[in-house]
């Protein structure tokens, strides 16, 4: 069935344990947003990282999604901080 194409799909790709989930949590407090590139695409990435962890059974609330991208904000956005 396609869930189980999904199922495999996923844990071949994107890993399926703890340290899948402790590497995205990681990823997701600890990046830094350039003012280099565009900022859409790179907030973009961040909201891929939480449905990637939702998709691994961690689920975090959008208020906690928003915090990590407020707190990866480049220094030339530190009034929205």
């Amino acid at each position: 069935s396609a869930k189980v194409v999904w199922e495999k799909l996923r844990a071949r790709y994107e890993g399926a344990g703890k340290q899948s989930i402790a590497q995205l949590i990681s990823e997701l407090f600890r990046s830094t947003l350039s003012d280099e590139n565009a900022l859409e695409p790179q907030l973009n990435a961040i909201l891929q990282k939480s449905y990637i962890l939702k998709s691994l059974g961690q689920t975090l609330n959008d208020s906690l999604v928003a915090v990590a991208m407020v707190i990866s904000l480049p220094p030339s956005y530190d009034t929205l901080r």
